[in-house]
């Protein structure tokens, strides 16, 4: 093969390596405005910024995030407990159907407890609005729950401050797998 035809071929390399690097950055690029960022912060933030709430209005979403926070974790901790006992049945070699049955009924049953109260938190939330803010919450109320349903990272406010404990209990009631895997 010639130097000409060498040249030739390099030349045509790099102009197609040009090319499709153009593209994948072009895609990415485009696939970035189609995926918009989840909103930065805690949902109370969110809320706040978002309904433009007023001083009074923030204090009264305060006392119920607390309230909610203190009744939600009281659910979660017999989640985790009504978990385990489901969880030891495994240990039992003897245990029917029905038992397997009526222990993932206990937990569905709490977890159901913990969605009433987050939808009922919710609506006070709302309550607290005004007619244009009411407007904006119900717009954006998908998002507040996508932010909650979201783990923090370590350090973040509201964040667990390092990982839990290996096959220790997840700030979300459910545990970790044995690490390693």
């Amino acid at each position: 093969m010639s130097t000409t035809a060498k040249n030739k071929l390099l030349t045509w390399l790099v102009i197609l390596l040009l090319v499709a690097n153009a593209a994948t950055i072009a895609m990415f690029w485009l696939n970035k405005k189609k995926n918009p960022l989840q909103p930065k912060g805690s949902p109370n933030e969110f809320l706040i910024k978002e309904l433009k709430l007023d001083s009074a209005q923030q204090l009264q979403l305060d006392v119920l995030v607390n309230e909610h926070r203190q009744a939600a974790e009281q659910i979660r901790g017999k989640v985790r407990m009504t978990k385990d006992s489901l969880f030891d049945l495994v240990k039992d070699s003897n245990a029917t159907d029905s038992a397997k049955q009526m222990a993932a009924a206990a937990c569905s049953k709490l977890t159901e407890q913990l969605d009433v109260l987050t939808v009922n938190h919710f609506q006070k939330i709302r309550a607290l609005c005004n007619t244009e803010q009411q407007q904006i919450f119900d717009k954006i109320i998908h998002d507040v729950t996508r932010m909650m349903g979201q783990p923090q990272p370590p350090g973040r406010p509201g964040g667990p401050q390092g990982p839990p404990p290996p096959g220790g209990p997840h700030p979300d009631g459910n545990r970790l797998p044995p690490p390693g895997q």
